[in-house]
């Protein structure tokens, strides 16, 4: 998958590209590939996750717009001019974002499950960066922004993007929206939050219940920030003391309710009402047509 996707970056045809590999320590002859490829710098070792690899990453790059690739991902054709231009035209803008598409590759032939493409979600919104399709691959910073917002929160094993999105919006920085397809996100088992047999949604569902926690309590962000953040601690909380009642683990579904930092609170009754709510505002604003992939709980 890595070739492939390193394929897709030499396919961009654009003169001034930095190739950085952060290898996790693998022992399948990925090294050995990499080797070949005198363009590709490549720093192996342990690492504690996807997003300290992105936080080695960006810490090496000497470019001045910035892109995340997953190794089991691909750009499209074109990416890099489109989103050059987009800079170009706009040179007061901090990111680009373009569309992004969701494919399973199935035996013989290719699905698409799921296609990103709200303007609204491109220029990044709190509830695009706490419970939307926030696509962080689909964007491209400059380094200097970046900079601004720091790194990824190693805290978080699969939800730090959308901590790190928050963060950028606190910071004030700009994210302008592009028509192209600029990345292809690709489901298989292996993936870490496009599983389709959804085996890691209590481990997500439990970490996104923590940022709307860490993000609500937060009295320095603005009140938006904080509304949806309030909802997506109370939807997570409905959903984990469902799922675990359903299961008959009654002890487990109480903590989810009535427990807010160690003793009992109604703080978690107060958010799962405010989810409740901001559910049905949400529904009733998209008349009815959400997709999956729309609502972060609801992703795979």
């Amino acid at each position: 998958m890595l070739l492939r996707a390193l394929a897709s970056v030499r396919a961009q045809t654009w003169p001034d590209v930095e190739i950085i590999v952060i290898d996790g320590g693998s022992t399948d002859g990925t090294l050995e590939e990499l080797s070949k490829y005198p363009d590709v710098t490549c720093r192996s070792g342990r690492d504690q996750g996807v997003y300290d690899a992105f936080n080695k990453g960006v810490a090496q790059a000497n470019g001045d717009v910035i892109g995340l690739l997953n190794s089991d991902d691909i750009y499209e054709p074109g990416t890099f001019h489109a989103v050059a231009e987009a800079f170009s035209a706009q040179p007061d803008a901090d990111a680009v974002c373009g569309t992004a598409v969701l494919e399973e590759e199935l035996e013989q032939e290719t699905r698409i499950i799921d296609v990103f493409d709200r303007e609204i979600d491109k220029v990044l919104s709190p509830r695009t960066a706490l419970i939307g399709s926030c696509v962080p691959n689909a964007r491209f910073f400059r380094r200097s922004a970046m900079a601004r917002v720091g790194t990824f929160d190693l805290s978080y094993r699969y939800v730090a993007d959308r901590d790190w999105l928050a963060r950028w919006l606190e910071a004030g920085l700009r994210t302008v929206a592009i028509p192209q397809n600029v990345y292809r996100y690709k489901q298989h088992a292996g993936s870490l939050t496009f599983d389709p047999e959804r085996r890691r949604e209590t481990g997500i569902r439990t970490e996104l219940l923590a940022l709307g926690r860490r993000w609500r309590t937060d009295k320095t962000v603005s009140a938006n920030l904080r509304w949806v953040a309030t909802g997506l601690e109370g939807r997570c909380r409905a959903r984990l003391a469902g799922g675990a009642a359903l299961q008959g683990r009654m002890t487990e579904a109480t903590k989810w309710l009535l427990f807010d930092k160690g003793g009992i609170s109604l703080m978690p009754l107060v958010t799962i009402m405010c989810g409740g709510i901001d559910w049905v505002i949400q529904t009733v604003g998209f008349n009815g047509s959400r997709r999956r992939g729309a609502v972060a709980e609801d992703r795979p």
